[in-house]
């Protein structure tokens, strides 16, 4: 299994992400909700038709950052991340195809320009494809000074 690395805030993959949206609100005790969603297309083609395919993948997703007080970091206390398949294909004839997402997460809890959340996906045909994921994170959390950085 290979770890695999979408980042928005890279050139080569900002146009892979879509019909984005986020929403935030402020909640009880100086606390924040914030929810966002999207798609991305990935392009992830299986191997054979005997055996699944299978990796990582990390998502860096560009996170609003507007509401945010000045030199402070939103830390995480609960989230709640989603990954789903959205758009598959299949080339030729369907031998034992298909396609999965079999397990995902957050990878941090401290937010400041990106968050980063990973899903395990598999395909299984040679000429089958997992095209696009759907997510939505939905995170909740409080304002905390931004660490020190490099002297």
């Amino acid at each position: 299994m290979a770890d695999i690395y979408i980042h928005q805030g890279n050139p080569d993959d900002a146009t892979r992400f879509s019909s984005q949206y986020w929403v935030q609100t402020p909640v009880a005790n100086d606390r924040y909700l914030v929810t966002i969603s999207g798609i991305v297309i990935i392009d992830y083609k299986g191997i054979t038709s005997d055996e699944w395919r299978r990796d990582r993948l990390h998502l860096g997703i560009k996170f609003p950052t507007d509401f945010f007080p000045k030199n402070k970091i939103l830390k995480l206390e609960q989230w709640a991340p989603f990954i789903t398949i959205n758009a598959i294909y299949n080339k030729d004839e369907s031998v034992n195809a298909g396609w999965a997402v079999d397990n995902f997460g957050l990878d941090d809890v401290t937010i400041g320009g990106y968050i980063s959340i990973w899903a395990d996906i598999a395909v299984r045909d040679s000429d089958g494809y997992l095209f696009r994921l759907g997510y939505n994170v939905t995170v909740s959390g409080y304002f905390a000074d931004m660490p020190p950085g490099p002297a």
